[in-house]
């Protein structure tokens, strides 16, 4: 079950979406972004999951077990042919590390938790244009 600190150590996170040719986006949860909308309507989608495949269960692995996890899904990512960009987690917290992941357009809540939950994950951030970004916890984190 995800604990207290947990659920606060990804609310002062900002995930920086890394675009090509341009400024990261930064998403925060409970906070709207026109810039995040701006990079929606380029893609041509309406929604964004930023996913990481780093640290499951919120607990700290060796960084080449991790990059192994991060390379998996990237393949995962293009096999299923789902666009993504990469991304970072970078929390305000001393003592928690920037985790890299994927944005990926376009995908509904019920594919980006199911595969969130694939690589044992707590949660995925998922944004809707004009909306706010927001945590939806997998099933792993309710236990």
């Amino acid at each position: 079950m995800i604990s207290p600190t947990t659920l606060q150590g990804y609310a002062e996170t900002t995930y920086a979406i890394l675009v090509p040719d341009g400024e990261p986006v930064g998403l925060r949860l409970h906070e709207h972004s026109p810039e995040a909308d701006a990079l929606l309507d380029s893609l041509g989608a309406d929604t964004l999951c930023c996913l990481t495949a780093w640290n499951p269960c919120s607990r700290r692995y060796p960084a080449t077990r991790n990059m192994a996890a991060h390379q998996r899904l990237r393949r995962d990512l293009a096999r299923r042919g789902w666009p993504a960009l990469p991304h970072l987690g970078v929390p305000d917290q001393r003592g928690w590390r920037a985790e890299p992941g994927f944005a990926i357009p376009g995908i509904t809540k019920e594919k980006a938790t199911g595969l969130a939950e694939t690589y044992g994950q707590f949660g995925i951030v998922f944004y809707e244009r004009g909306g706010v970004a927001e945590l939806i916890l997998t099933r792993r984190a309710l236990r």
